[in-house]
């Protein structure tokens, strides 16, 4: 019979293996959305697609539970979907047409562990001190060592982006705090955020227009699947299952990897210049993630 040690470690060894895979897929979307919007989709085309995608494919699950699932609060599936849903995506697309990809990181993912960590102190009452300050200290100052350059060059393309992130980062912390206060597994997160997205979607497109009809089959396809399987639905589900198995300090401060796995690749991949500082930020960020995991772990 397995023990009750046994089942909490193999959660635990899961829910790593969630909040990584996760990490690397948010790593290669932000590298893929970059280019994309870049040539040839708009916002709202790659909204359509991360949540257009996955509504269909995970159907099954709102069908048999129904278009409202029963016991859950809708103020929380609206925050759910408002924070992590269609606008999110819309706003990060509209930021990445003038933030390159080794700056996005420390604006979204980099402020989440900061935001979750101000709701823990004032909303919650939690006690945050030791090692996972420290780990907080590293974090802002990986983002200081890619905003400051920014700022004091008065980068105007950059500084028309950053509203859109910082929004989208805020919105993302609002989808984590929301999604820890339901009993809806990741899988079930993922279908009801994407079929509630639909109407923001259709009223987007309304307003915007759209280009995807214009697109040759192989690249709709292809989109699809990195915006709508890959994003839409793997990455959710990952995330989601190491919130519920790692808890929210743990699994959000993991997001901290992305800015230098997202410099990595739009170093490699996109060709972008980065800078001595970005670099810097680089090592910033993962002895923040390394400190503040230690911290959680510790109690502290």
């Amino acid at each position: 019979m397995t023990s009750t040690t046994d089942t909490k470690t193999f959660s635990i060894f899961w829910g790593y293996a969630g909040v990584i895979f996760a990490v690397l897929i948010w790593s290669g979307w932000i590298i893929a959305t970059r280019d994309s919007v870049a040539r040839n989709l708009l916002p709202i085309d790659i909204a359509i697609l991360r949540y257009g995608v996955p509504a269909l494919f995970l159907a099954p699950i709102w069908l048999k539970k129904g278009i409202f699932p029963t016991g859950e609060s809708p103020v929380l599936l609206a925050i759910m979907t408002l924070g992590w849903g269609g606008p999110f995506v819309y706003f990060i697309s509209n930021g990445l047409l003038h933030v390159p990809a080794y700056l996005f990181g420390p604006l979204v993912p980099g402020l989440l562990p900061m935001v979750v960590t101000a709701f823990g102190i004032f909303v919650i009452r939690e006690k945050i001190n030791g090692l996972r300050w420290l780990g907080l200290a590293f974090i802002a100052a990986a983002m200081i060592f890619v905003l400051t350059p920014a700022v004091m060059a008065s980068d105007t393309d950059f500084l028309l982006g950053v509203p859109w992130l910082v929004i989208a980062s805020c919105g993302w912390a609002a989808f984590t705090i929301a999604y820890r206060y339901t009993n809806l597994t990741g899988v079930e997160a993922a279908a009801y955020v994407c079929l509630y997205s639909l109407p923001l979607l259709a009223v987007g497109a309304y307003i915007d227009g759209s280009q995807i009809y214009t697109l040759p089959v192989e690249e709709l396809l292809w989109q699809g699947f990195v915006q709508g399987i890959l994003s839409g639905i793997g990455s959710v589900i990952g995330y989601a299952y190491a919130v519920r198995s790692l808890g929210l300090p743990r699994a959000s401060a993991f997001t901290s990897l992305v800015p230098p796995l997202a410099a990595v690749g739009g170093w490699l991949i996109l060709g972008e210049t980065v800078s001595l500082a970005g670099w810097a930020s680089v090592i910033c960020a993962c002895l923040g993630v390394y400190l503040v995991n230690l911290a959680v772990t510790r109690g502290s």
